[in-house]
């Protein structure tokens, strides 16, 4: 794994210690709507145009459904000049895998 990216138990462990860290979902509506983590729904498809609601004072957890946009969401903070990001890698089917298989 890349320096900027965590496992879904890495998340899990963070979110154990801080429940209210900043976890932006990537994915589309009806994708959020099926299973999410109580994360800030942003999707890629309107990244561009919010990114600035992705706060700069903390750590930033991103993910989609298995990777990817979360990737593409994080580089583009990255051009943006953000260095708290971090892509969940495997995003939300890993979490479904390893963390919680009954969704949460």
């Amino acid at each position: 794994m890349m320096e900027d990216e965590i496992s879904a138990l890495e998340l899990s462990e963070i979110l154990e210690k801080n429940p209210d860290a900043a976890l932006i979902d990537v994915r589309e509506q009806e994708e959020f709507d099926e299973v999410n983590l109580k994360g800030k729904l942003i999707p890629l498809s309107e990244f561009e145009g919010r990114w600035q609601e992705v706060p700069r004072d903390q750590p930033v957890y991103i993910y989609c459904r298995s990777g990817r946009r979360s990737r593409t969401a994080l580089e583009y903070l990255k051009k943006q000049g953000y260095t708290n990001g971090f892509n969940v890698t495997g995003g939300i089917l890993a979490w479904l895998n390893e963390i919680n298989p009954n969704g949460r």
